[in-house]
């Protein structure tokens, strides 16, 4: 594993991250939060983070198996050595992203995006994107209170400009969850 301790970790997004144990040679699982589990295996470099420097991984390899992702450390070969290093996050270099398409947006280029709804009135800016089960949610903060905006693309999320930095939604203004 190769230490970089000049490397500024924002230019790091995280994608998965190393899940239990697989058999007793030192393979794992990993959770990808990826939409899809092939996307996470068309990366070539990975990361940790390590006493705050980054350190990239080296696979020995990285495979689907039944719908889920396996991978295996080059210098781990023991069930014991792998359980230490489990429930890391794993990074990649988000300049590895793949360009998204004009009204796409990866989901940390939505936080501090401003909310307009379609009556122009700004609801305020994107404090970050949750997962509840049934879809992904927008949390949006104003002076206080909270919005949260169901990520319902061409249903509530009507465009998103990342030259202007703004996300247009079919939201009201009064939707607010009081704060307590």
């Amino acid at each position: 594993m190769n230490k970089n301790s000049s490397i500024d970790t924002s230019l790091f997004i995280q994608i998965a991250k190393i899940g239990k144990s697989r058999g007793l040679k030192g393979e794992f699982f990993i959770r990808p939060f990826t939409e899809k589990l092939e996307t996470v295996l068309s990366f070539k470099k990975f990361f940790y983070m390590k006493s705050s420097l980054m350190e990239e991984i080296n696979f020995e390899y990285i495979k689907e198996n039944n719908n889920k992702i396996i991978g295996k450390i080059a210098s781990i070969d023991d069930v014991e050595d792998i359980k230490s290093f489990g429930q890391r996050d794993i990074y990649i270099h988000k300049s590895e992203l793949p360009v998204l398409d004009k009204n796409e947006a990866y989901w940390f280029e939505l936080e501090k995006m401003q909310v307009i709804n379609l009556e122009g009135q700004h609801l305020g800016n994107v404090l970050k994107v949750n997962n509840f089960g049934a879809n992904d949610v927008l949390e949006v903060k104003k002076m206080g209170k909270t919005l949260l905006i169901p990520y319902i693309k061409n249903r509530v999320i009507i465009s998103i400009n990342k030259k202007d930095n703004s996300i247009l939604v079919d939201w009201q203004e009064d939707y607010w969850i009081n704060e307590y």
